[in-house]
């Protein structure tokens, strides 16, 4: 009976059912969808006929092999009259990648076990060949129902899949592929009884686990970092929006201020008067300080530039250096002021912090904004002390917490469907933004 059993373990009758059902549930996980709308759009339940026809014409390919060949011939023409043909059936009906579609056909195949054991079990107990297959029929059904509630999203999620991703994934199933057809079905070395044969499966099962558990980490740890700067970045534009309303309130109220000066005057003469001298200064220099810290001078006609470029005048004059800030922008414009002042500010703030490292007197910044032909053009200069580090195209810092500047203003500018460029020119790092 052992002899027997070891046969039945390779009978492929029920693979083209097996190996269809899975691979094409993976693929047209949006079944169940359709099936729940099928009263608003009619004919959608043709996806569940191509399930079925795909499993009829590999059963009806692998009969005809059967037919002519015998039962080894199909067994060892299997991959070539059905898996062959149902990759490329995947990939041109579907467009899917070969990875997708090899991973999708060898992984049914590696499904195939759960009714090959019930059926080597049924046997075993009814020595009957009707048993056998009833149990693998009867298990097939399931493992489909199963994989139809449960891995309905499957395809959708392995397509966002990078290449190097897949290829991890597709190394168990495809080595089980071909272990079991070159020591099954081409040869007979997996009852042979060799050592190799025994320890190769348990080999390729420990490689898989490392080359998995290395991807993994790497992946998590590029979400982690990106879910970092994410938050970061979120973050300093919700302090820009913060900034640049605080501001515009500053403004608001020194105008209010200003208008009603006469009243202000009297009230300091008052206390002169009154011999507060000491309280009359504290308020002109509160005055003098609220003027200084909120004054924004003017550049242009817009509000928003000309406060991204004054909130910074006092970081320019603390470091010594000497700046060329130059702006032609209109009272409107077609961008978002929360961008415009996040692009302006951060570019001039890195220009700043780059500048400030340079040498005395070779301290410069140069900033010029101007809007023609619909658009914005920002070309902004400065000098540095250590020339920085380019990635394709980027400069990159070496410091834990830095470079969220210059990703601020790329994400910016991406969300005013624009471009930007950072290049070092000589001995000036130049950033030009079209916007």
């Amino acid at each position: 009976m052992n002899t027997t059993i070891a046969t039945r373990r390779n009978d492929s009758s029920m693979s083209p059912i097996l190996t269809t059902i899975p691979i094409e549930n993976v693929n047209l996980g949006d079944y169940s969808r359709a099936k729940r709308s099928a009263r608003h759009r009619p004919g959608v339940f043709g996806i569940r006929w191509k399930l079925v026809g795909v499993g009829a014409v590999t059963g009806c390919a692998f009969g005809l092999a059967n037919a002519v060949g015998g039962e080894l011939f199909a067994r060892q023409a299997y991959p070539l009259v059905v898996h062959l043909p149902l990759v490329v059936y995947l990939c041109v009906r579907y467009r899917l990648s070969p990875l997708l579609a090899i991973l999708g056909v060898t992984s049914a195949y590696l499904s195939c076990q759960f009714s090959n054991w019930m059926g080597i079990a049924a046997f075993a107990a009814t020595d009957s060949q009707i048993a056998y297959y009833a149990a693998r029929i009867i298990t097939t059904l399931g493992v489909f129902a199963i994989l139809l509630h449960w891995a309905r999203d499957i395809g959708p999620r392995l397509a966002a899949k990078s290449p190097t991703e897949l290829e991890i994934l597709l190394i168990l199933p495809l080595v089980y592929y071909i272990f079991d057809y070159a020591t099954n079905v081409y040869t007979t070395l997996f009852h042979s009884g060799s050592v190799v044969t025994v320890e190769f499966l348990a080999f390729a099962l420990c490689a898989f686990y490392l080359m998995f558990l290395a991807v993994y980490l790497r992946e998590y740890e590029a979400k982690e970092i990106a879910e970092r700067e994410r938050w970061m970045l979120a973050t300093r534009d919700s302090a820009a929006i913060k900034e640049l309303e605080a501001w515009r309130q500053s403004g608001r109220e020194l105008s209010v201020l200003r208008h009603d000066m006469r009243h202000y005057l009297r009230g300091l003469a008052a206390l002169i008067e009154e011999g507060h001298t000491d309280e009359a200064l504290e308020r002109i220099d509160a005055l003098c300080e609220t003027n200084d810290r909120t004054a924004v001078r003017r550049y242009c006609a817009n509000e928003t530039v000309n406060i991204a470029l004054s909130s910074l005048s006092a970081d320019i004059n603390a470091h010594g250096i000497t700046a060329d800030l130059h702006a032609a922008v209109p009272e409107t414009v077609h961008v978002g002021d929360v961008d415009l002042f996040s692009v302006v500010s951060n570019a001039l703030d890195n220009a700043i912090a780059a500048a400030s490292a340079a040498p005395e007197g070779k301290r410069f910044v140069d900033l010029d904004l101007r809007y023609e032909d619909g658009q914005l053009l920002l070309l902004v200069s400065n000098t540095f002390g250590r020339a920085p580090h380019m990635v394709d195209g980027m400069p990159v810092t070496q410091h834990t917490g830095h470079g969220f500047g210059t990703k601020s203003i790329m994400l910016a500018v991406e969300r005013m469907n624009g471009n930007c460029q950072f290049r070092i020119n000589g001995d000036r790092f130049e950033l030009r933004a079209v916007m």
